[in-house]
């Protein structure tokens, strides 16, 4: 594992396409990155090929070539009704046993997506809000025991970024009960996100290294109070065209964005960084590193 992760986000599609592995595998070589973080099916079928020979064969190139492989799966969101029970240990077991099948097929690691409950604009539960926190709290649990614990192998959480500076309810997540059972964290204070205001700012998209820096250090000081702390901060960060502005609209984040988002991780003591682009397309000059902490 390198010590400083320095990550891309690959969509599903991207990764089926050997043409865009291809590209991608190239980009890390020449931005000097280290690691992918790739999409992997989380329904039960087919992780990523329909064969998983294939798969494995393409895992294996990657890692023969040095990239720490991160599979990414997307817990609760996507289910029969657009939402899994957060509750239901037999959509729990379903996730153990596609992680483990990961780390047999070559990944390095696991990370989670969406491990909560809905949010606005999403689909709503009839679970009490006083239930969720703890029900989150249980699932993490058993991903320690059965899949961290049981193949001796890392494992991360995504949080929403807001709760770098205190829990939400709501959903279920809180940043103490995610470091305490995972390896890494991985907040996505994306500058776009934040309401106006935030952080002193009009607009806190355009001000990134600002903003991820004061929501990272606001986060890494509430962790550091944690007697048993386990995992460490590894940050998303924002590779995609969006405002602060509400409504929501496109603005240019260019690689000054991207790139002063990187020196805000640095700068906060991070554990390393990824980068997120829905559609897995990267500028080259946005992901140069010039660090010594690349392999």
């Amino acid at each position: 594992m390198p010590s400083v992760v320095k990550a891309v986000y690959v969509n599903f599609a991207a990764a089926r396409s050997a043409d865009r592995m291809n590209r991608l595998a190239t980009l890390v070589r020449r931005a000097e990155l280290n690691s992918l973080v790739i999409d992997i099916r989380s329904d039960g079928g087919a992780l990523l090929h329909a064969r998983d020979a294939d798969t494995l064969a393409q895992l294996r190139a990657l890692r023969d070539a040095g990239i720490y492989l991160i599979a990414r799966l997307v817990a609760f969101k996507g289910g029969p009704r657009g939402w899994y029970d957060p509750g239901s240990e037999a959509r729990w077991r379903e996730i153990a046993e596609i992680s483990l099948r990961a780390f047999d097929l070559g990944f390095d690691e696991v990370n989670y997506d969406y491990v909560r409950y809905g949010a606005a604009r999403e689909p709503r539960s009839r679970t009490p809000i006083r239930e969720r926190t703890p029900t989150v709290r249980a699932f993490f649990d058993f991903l320690r025991a059965e899949v961290g614990d049981a193949a001796s192998r890392p494992i991360s959480a995504d949080v929403f970024g807001i709760t770098l500076l205190g829990p939400l309810d709501a959903i279920g997540q809180r940043l103490e009960d995610a470091a305490e059972r995972f390896d890494y964290v991985m907040p996505m204070p994306y500058p776009s996100h934040w309401e106006p205001g935030s952080f002193g700012f009009a607009n806190p998209a355009h001000h990134p290294y600002e903003t991820v820096h004061a929501a990272l250090s606001a986060g890494l000081r509430r962790l550091a109070e944690l007697p048993g702390r386990v995992a460490r901060l590894r940050s998303w960060i924002q590779a995609f065209d969006l405002d602060s502005s509400r409504p929501m609209r496109r603005y240019r984040y260019t690689p000054w964005h991207v790139q002063e988002q990187i020196r805000a991780c640095d700068d906060a003591g991070c554990a390393g960084w990824a980068a997120w682009n829905p559609r897995s397309r990267y500028e080259e000059d946005a992901l140069r590193v010039d660090s010594p902490e690349t392999a």
